[in-house]
């Protein structure tokens, strides 16, 4: 279902909810998570002595982020699923990293598995929409 914008004019014409705010932050999360995990990537290959299977896992998770933002961003129904399992994947490696990174990774699982059971968020990922 569609929802008339306000306004007159142009502003009758039929367009898709908005996303969800906590929904936008995850996605910019992970495009930002993605970025850096390619400069970790392009850093491991053009240091000296630098492992292939650092600059290869690196490329890997870029990877993966970049797929998990873009599946939030389209609305995948099945989106919240990768989300969790990478989130989940980097909180438990960030576990035997004593500190601040802990901190981060736990946050992150936190944070995607709130932001993405909230209401406003199923409604989004399965369709379903109330109008505003």
């Amino acid at each position: 279902m569609v929802v008339r914008a306000p306004g007159g004019g142009f502003g009758e014409m039929l367009r898709y909810p908005a996303m969800p705010t906590p929904v936008r932050v995850t996605v910019l999360v992970f495009a930002l998570l993605s970025l850096l995990f390619a400069l970790a990537t392009v850093h491991r290959m053009l240091a000296q002595g630098g492992s292939l299977g650092a600059a290869v896992f690196f490329a890997v998770m870029a990877t993966a982020c970049a797929l998990v933002a873009v599946s939030l961003a389209v609305r995948r129904p099945w989106a919240p699923y990768p989300a969790y399992a990478l989130a989940g994947l980097l909180a438990a490696a960030s576990l035997g990293l004593f500190g601040a990174i802990t901190v981060v990774g736990l946050g992150l699982l936190v944070w995607v598995v709130c932001a993405l059971n909230i209401r406003a968020s199923r409604d989004w990922f399965s369709g379903r929409r109330r109008l505003r």
